[in-house]
Formats: structure tokens, sequence, C-alpha cells
């Protein structure tokens, strides 16, 4: 008779089916909470999910009149509310500040920034008129409401006109923080040259201002010389910010760190070449390029804006001037806003047209300033000077190119996030020593070498000149394979359990039965199959295959020498078997060999002498390498007749 063990054992197989190494959710997606422009009413613009624009003519808003506007669209592009600084609307047109009017005028700036942990309450900041703006009116300067889009039917405002700051310029402008835990909202105050910043976290709005003192010029609270008329910009990258002062006749530019709110100089002075013989003459709307290495100023005149004049200062070249819409363009741009496409957009006074600065990271005329872009057909007469609404800067910080997928071994596209003034004589260097081969066109693949970071430039053309631009690309490593650490094979005793292990830290499991845990353990014979993916979104995969495998001890053999069945000993495959020992014992008792190597064999002698042909008695004992069992060590008694 012959006892059997049955074991499994797990060979480790290749990869059989193709990866999947990008998903949405690591690719990236540009922010779409300025969709929607509303800046008069029955007029506006509307940006879809491709970032294409058309004109968005919603009968029934309630922008009538002002040039005080601000939206927020949700992650969709949905309209969620907008307000003119005193009243706010939901999508349906509906107010929905039942208490006071908020403490903003329909000539200041306004400025909605989320709760960045609570998807429906937001803060609305506002600046008053600066006829009003004193001390002395506990709703002057700047003050916050909130918005709850959970309350009422459509929204409420649940807090009205909670005090900031006692006296401020017009402007207020906000960014996200640089380590993604909030926004910061700044503005600058009167009789003074100091600015204030207010952080927004999920705990709400931080009352207490970081204060950066002694920059720049004292601006003067005397409403008669309108210093604090204009506008506050904050670049879509954090690092610079701006201020026009119309009645002041200036442009300063000073730097900001988004990670602490302070703003610091030296200030950069900027005077448009105009000769200012009026108070009603003077840089107001201000804009910067998507990469924050251009500052664009419209100068206003407001008794004749058919005078008013673009400029392109190129910050990274001492200020270099550029006058954009030099004769015969007309001369009556009111405002600038740049857009989530990567275009700054141009208000013209009296226009149906709304103008557009194509290529705004370009120097000179270069940026491609036109001036019927695209036509909005409730425009005329309601783009007197600032007509666009006011969003969070940084939801335009983009970069000029993306890139999907991210994985070794995928072919990577890439496409320009404003291709508007780009041909397809555009070439691409992927900066990868391993395959050179360069790329074509607006929408280029490529397959690294490898993984790592590569310097990719793309040259744009356009109009015979080339435009290069530089970016990092991170290529990632797949991850590791599972069960590599195991080796070729696996026992599995019966009644024991082998625990896999599909990976640390990844992001998603699925292994071949549908379970979706780190962890799974085997406890049969079949295919093991795990496919995981890693917090890059980079797929991979492993296989075991679990084999029936039979441990067998002969209940008889004849140790006589003739090549047959002449020795005793353990049957199979040793590999994952550890501790291992087999001994025999006599009738008496008597421990007669015993050995710790599967390979060896009892040959019936004792100290090299024959044994008498009778019964003897086995015991086997072994551990199977990662196996769990309830009963500890495998041990197993028979028995064996030899035979002379």
């Amino acid at each position: 008779m012959k006892k059997q063990t049955a074991i499994a054992l797990l060979f480790l197989l290749g990869l059989s089916f193709p990866l999947l190494a990008q998903v949405n959710r690591c690719s990236y997606v540009i922010p779409r909470h300025t969709d929607n422009w509303l800046f008069a009413q029955n007029a506006g613009l509307l940006f879809d999910a491709s970032g294409d624009v058309s004109a968005n003519n919603p009968s029934g808003n309630n922008l009538s009149f002002g040039i005080n506007f601000a939206t927020f669209s949700d992650e969709s592009g949905n309209l969620l509310f907008y307000t003119n600084g005193r009243s706010v609307y939901n999508s349906n047109n509906v107010q929905i500040n039942y208490g006071p009017l908020l403490s903003g005028s329909y000539a200041s700036s306004t400025s909605i920034v989320p709760n960045p942990s609570s998807p429906n309450q937001f803060y609305i900041f506002t600046t008053s008129d600066i006829v009003n703006n004193s001390a002395n009116d506990s709703t002057s300067g700047l003050n916050f409401s909130m918005v709850d889009m959970s309350q009422g039917s459509g929204g409420a405002v649940v807090q009205h006109n909670r005090h900031l700051l006692d006296r401020c310029i017009y402007g207020v402008s906000a960014v996200e923080a640089s380590d993604k835990s909030g926004f910061w909202v700044v503005t600058r105050g009167l009789e003074n040259n100091s600015f204030y910043s207010f952080k927004v976290t999920s705990e709400g709005v931080d009352t207490n201002a970081v204060i950066s003192p002694n920059l720049g010029s004292v601006i003067s609270s005397d409403p008669n010389l309108q210093e604090g008329i204009g506008i506050l910009k904050i670049s879509p990258d954090g690092k610079r910010i701006a201020y026009s002062s119309f009645g002041g006749q200036f442009v300063e530019l000073f730097n900001f760190d988004s990670s602490t709110g302070e703003v610091s100089g030296p200030a950069i002075k900027i005077v448009p070449p105009q000769h200012f013989v009026t108070p009603y003459i003077g840089p107001y709307s201000i804009e910067f390029s998507p990469d924050g290495s251009k500052l664009f100023v419209i100068v206003i005149f407001f008794n004749d804006q058919s005078n008013n004049r673009i400029y392109q200062y190129d910050i990274n070249l001492s200020m270099k001037e550029t006058w954009l819409n030099d004769s015969p363009m007309a001369q009556n741009p009111t405002a600038l806003q740049l857009a989530r496409d990567g275009k700054i957009y141009v208000s013209r006074a009296g226009s149906a047209h709304i103008g557009v600065i194509g290529a705004p990271n370009r120097p000179d005329i270069s940026c491609n300033y036109t001036e019927d872009w695209i036509l909005v057909p409730g425009a005329p007469g309601v783009l007197k000077r600032n007509a666009f609404p006011t969003f969070v800067q940084s939801y335009f910080n983009n970069p000029h190119f993306d890139y999907d997928t991210k994985c070794d071994g995928d072919a990577t596209e890439f496409w320009l996030h404003n291709p508007s003034f780009s041909d397809a004589t555009t070439t691409w260097d992927f900066g990868d020593a391993g395959n050179t081969t360069q790329g074509t066109g607006l929408n280029p693949a490529h397959q690294f070498s490898g993984p790592g970071v590569f310097n990719v430039s793309v040259t744009e053309r356009w109009n015979g000149e080339s435009f290069t631009t530089t970016l990092p690309v991170i290529i990632n490593a797949l991850p590791p394979k599972s069960f590599a650490a195991k080796g070729d094979s696996m026992y599995l005793f019966p009644g024991s359990r082998i625990p896999l292990d599909g990976g640390q830290g990844m992001f998603s499991y699925f292994w071949q039965d549908g379970s979706n845990n780190q962890f799974f353990d085997v406890d049969s014979p079949g295919l093991v199959v795990v496919e995981y993916e890693d917090m890059n979104c980079c797929r991979n995969s492993d296989s075991l295959k679990v084999i029936a495998l039979d441990i067998s001890l002969p209940n008889a053999f004849t140790p006589d020498g003739n090549g047959v069945n002449d020795y005793f000993k353990a049957l199979g495959p040793s590999d994952g078997i550890e501790d291992f020992t087999l001994a025999i014992y006599n009738r008496w008792g008597q421990r007669i060999w015993e050995t710790k190597n599967f390979a060896d064999s009892w040959d019936g002698t004792l100290s090299g002498q024959q044994l008498p042909s009778g019964v003897y008695t086995w015991y086997l004992t072994f551990n199977v390498i990662g196996n769990i069992s309830s009963i500890g060590k495998v041990k197993y008694k028979g028995s064996v007749t030899l035979l002379r």
C-alpha cells in the first residue's frame, strides 16, 4: 500500500494580456469652473468640454448694468451662480440673497472662492465703491458673504457682509495656495502702501490678514484722485501680482508667494506712454499671460474710448513694451480676461465683437491680437469699461501642452492646449536619447525608451516665426511583479492556505475571482491572476499556476542490487519543502536511519550491516514554504516492508 500526500505546485507565468496603463484619474483635466461668462444682460461666452468658445446669450440673466461681475461653474462646467457685487443669482436667474444686498458696488471688483472641502460652499469677496470707502462705514472696504448651494431652492446666501478690511482699492484677486490647502484672497489698502492677504481653507475665511507693508506707492483714498480705481491681478502660477491705478496713471508689479500670501518687492512701476492731460485717462484692465511672463494693460480714455490702447509688457525682457492695437485697428478695447483655452479675451466698447490675444505667451505682436474674434449679439452698448467676470486666477495655470499616457511601454500622446496659432509644421523634440525619433504636427505620439524625466520641447510655427516651449515630462515605471520574490514554484498542502500580496500601496487590485483586496488566499489548484494599478495609473499583472503534486513513499522495497526498487525514499519534487525529516524505526522502537535531505534514500542497512527482512516504521515531517496551516508542521507515519 502506498501513502500519498497531495501538494499544490505554483509556477510563475508570464504576462498574457495587454496593459491599460493610463486612465482619466491621472490625466490632467483643465478646471471648468470658468466655463460660463456672463457680462451683460443676455450676453456672455460659453466654453465647452473641448475648450471651444461660443457666444452665450441666455435670456433672463440679471446683469443689466454695471461692470462688476463674477460667475462660478461646477467641475463639469455647469453654471452654479453669478453676482454683480450686490445681488446673487443661481443658474435659473433666481435671486438667492434674501437678506441685505452684498456690500460691493456695480463698479468695483468681486471674487468668488470655493470652500476647498465643500462643493456647496462659496465665499463672495466684495470691495466697496471708492466714494463710500470710508473707515466710518461698517460695510466699506473688503467684505465677504457665504453662499451655500445646498440651502433653499437653488442655493442661498447664508452669511452677509462679514467685514475684513476698512478701506481698500477696487481690486481684489484670488489664487490657490501652493500646497493646495486653500486659496489666497488679496487686496491693497488705501492711505498706505500695504497689501492684505486672507486665507480661505476648509475651516472658512481666516480674518487675520497676512500684511505686506511698505511696497510701492501709497494709494490715496481721495475719490477725486481715483488712485484706488483699478484692477488687481495675480498671475496664474501665483508668483506675481500687479495693480493698475487709473487715477495714479501707473501700473505696479510685485512678487507674490502663494505659500505664505506675502507680497514682496522691489516694485516695478510702469507708466504707459500716454500724454495724460486729464484725470480721466489711465491704465485700467490688466491681465497676465498663462505662463506669467507677459503683462497686458489697457489704457482707458474715459471720455473717448475710441482712443483706448492695449500694451504688452515682457516681464523677462526688462518690461519691453509693445502697442498691440496700433492703427488701422480700432482703439476701443475696454477689458481683458484670461480664459481656460489659454487666450485673453478683449471686450470692445460699442462693438458686438469680442477680440482675443490668441497666443499671449508670445512676445510683441506675435501674441496675435485679433479684433473680431467672436460675435456676441448682446454685447453692443454694454461693454463700456470692464465688462468681463472675474475668476480664481489659478484656474488658468494650465500647461502649454499636455500628454497621455504616462507609463513605461506605452505610446504617449501629446497635444497643445491652445493650438489656434500653430500650423502643421510644428515639431517636437522628446529629449529621449534612447529613441531620438522626432514628432511633427499638433498631436504626435512617442514611445519613450524607458521611465524617467524627459525635457520635451515643442517648436510652434506661425506666419514664418518659430516659438519653442520646453516642459518636463514624467514617464513612470510600471509597478513591480507581485509574486517575483516567491520564485518559480510554491506548494500548497491540503487544509493550508498561501496568502498572496498583490503589491503594497497600489490604488486598485483585481483578482481572477473578481475580488479587489490587496491580499488573496490560495487554497486550491488553479490559475491565480492579479491585475493592479498604482498611484500613477500604471498597470501591471502577475499570475501563478497551481498544479497538484503527489509526494509518495513506497510500502516495500528489495535492496538486492538489481537496480529495481533498491532504496526507500520520498518520491516527488522537493521544491518548496523545508524542515524535512524522514526517520525509520525497527519493531523495538530503535531508530535505525534518519535524514533531513529530501534526496537521501535508505538502502536497508544499519552501520554498513544489512538488516533482515521485515516491517519497519517510518515518520515523515516537513513544512511547506509560504503555507499557513491550522495544524502546524506536516506529520505522517507509515510502514515499509524490507524484502530480501
